[in-house]
């Protein structure tokens, strides 16, 4: 009995030991050019997002507004370029509002989405310090 366990666990070991490299060899879930272009995508989104936030901050309005609270245009813009995720999609979407209101001529709008935007900037430059 004792020689038959010796004998079973010797010819098992070795098989299990040549197959486990096998089972290792998964194929990837993601194809790594598709990895690729998403990645090149949410890089060239976000690098749009940040142009818009920047456009509006170099507005005269803007800049007036921004020296008002005592933010810079340059923190500003300095902060908006360490941005990146829920923080430079919400900016970027109250500067888009900002941006199409101002092509249609909605000035209450410009002055409250500015507003918006520098305050949004001024808490991000705080946190970040």
């Amino acid at each position: 009995m004792r020689i038959s366990k010796k004998l079973v666990a010797s010819l098992l070991v070795p098989a299990f030991l040549m197959s486990a490299p096998a089972f290792a060899q998964h194929s990837r879930i993601v194809d790594p050019a598709a990895m690729s272009l998403a990645l090149s995508a949410k890089a060239d989104s976000e690098r749009a997002q940040r142009e818009l936030v920047q456009r509006v901050l170099e507005r005269s309005d803007a800049r007036e507004m921004a020296a008002r609270l005592g933010l810079s245009a340059e923190q500003a813009g300095s902060a908006v370029a360490t941005l990146s995720g829920a923080e430079l999609d919400a900016l970027a979407q109250h500067a888009g509002a900002l941006e199409n209101a101002a092509l249609t001529g909605g000035s209450n709008t410009v002055v409250i989405s500015v507003t918006t935007l520098l305050l949004i900037l001024i808490i991000v430059i705080l946190l970040v310090k």
